[in-house]
């Protein structure tokens, strides 16, 4: 199939991070054999939206393409831009965070795409009769980055952007539990080495953080930003990784993409309650469940001491995601569904 994937390329307009839809649908159907073109409509929307919706045109009309993927964020293309658009092709829309912005966002645009694809098993199976278009398909992993087989030098981590009632949690569990940190306002900068480092090298990383964190607070987010690459690099060295399911907004759970994102990589996945995750992992077997920083960290402390218990989850989790939970087959459920396999 020729797929036109638009996104933007750079994570939130940050260059030192490339946005992981970019992995998810560009790069996936591309590694699976079809032909993918790329439109970055943050970069064009910066020249104005008048081009932006000019250069979106001429790619659809001359394209000839079975399907445009259209990775949604905020108001990427007008609503009267997508109508002339799906005359001549399906345009789907890739939804997030349906969990909390449904009402507020993707449910009063769903009639401008041809189809609306909903992460939510929850808004799928209360808004599909209202409407007819909606799809389901849930997050998933890459497989880019295998790491079952990599050397596991860090105990406890959390890889990831710090908001809302992360740096409360982190800090909490970096006290008692050991958690290391990595990612954009975590403060660490992977200054941190996999080998113990010298005394020397310990005193320049803390003068580096403190002048950063202190001195230099906007360079210090910039710089603490991390590549996705990067992210699954710590993940594959992980025994253990926290993974927080609180929402950035409105204070409910929800399923992260980093619950199948870094299924490949060998970790043991510590992971908040939320609703629906049973259905994709059986907790106990193939992750691990908490609801309290206490039990999380009781948890992780258990785990670290018992390191055969640790890897037979892991390794199940693993499994299920390789058989089940990658991008893939995501993407040829929702061309099957949209009748467009």
């Amino acid at each position: 199939m020729k797929i036109l994937s638009c996104t933007s390329y750079y994570y939130y307009g940050q260059t030192r991070g490339v946005e992981p839809q970019f992995y998810y649908l560009y790069k996936v159907p591309q590694a699976r054999g079809h032909q993918v073109d790329f439109f970055d409509w943050l970069t064009a929307a910066r020249v104005g939206p008048e081009q932006l919706s000019r250069a979106f045109l001429a790619m659809v009309r001359g394209g000839g393409y079975d399907a445009v993927f259209v990775a949604t964020h905020r108001d990427e293309f007008s609503q009267e831009t997508l109508a002339e658009a799906g005359r001549h092709c399906p345009i789907i829309a890739w939804n997030s965070d349906d969990e909390w912005r449904w009402a507020s966002y993707s449910q009063p645009r769903a009639a401008w795409y041809t189809f609306m694809v909903t992460n939510s098993p929850e808004v799928y199976a209360q808004h599909k009769a209202a409407h007819p278009n909606l799809l389901h398909a849930q997050w998933a992993c890459t497989g880019f980055w295998d790491g079952r087989a990599a050397t596991k030098d860090i105990d406890f981590s959390f890889v990831g952007q710090v908001y809302g009632s992360r740096a409360a949690q982190i800090g909490w569990l970096a006290r008692r539990a050991g958690l290391k940190t990595y990612g954009k306002g975590t403060r660490t900068y992977l200054f941190d080495e996999p080998r113990p480092a010298s005394p020397l090298k310990r005193a320049r990383r803390a003068v580096q953080q403190n002048v950063l964190k202190y001195a230099l607070p906007t360079l210090a987010d910039e710089l603490s930003t991390i590549s996705f690459e990067q992210v699954n690099a710590l993940w594959n060295r992980s025994k253990i990784s926290f993974t927080p399911l609180d929402s950035s907004q409105q204070n409910v759970r929800q399923i992260k993409s980093r619950v199948f994102d870094m299924g490949l990589s060998g970790t043991l996945m510590l992971a908040h309650r939320a609703p629906s995750l049973d259905t994709y992992y059986e907790p106990g077997k193939e992750y691990i469940p908490f609801e309290t920083l206490e039990e999380c960290a009781e948890l992780a402390r258990f785990y670290l001491k018992n390191e055969p218990a640790r890897a037979k989850i892991a390794a199940a989790y693993a499994r299920r995601t390789e058989a089940e939970h990658m991008w893939h087959q995501r993407i040829d459920h929702v061309l099957q569904a949209a009748g467009l396999a």
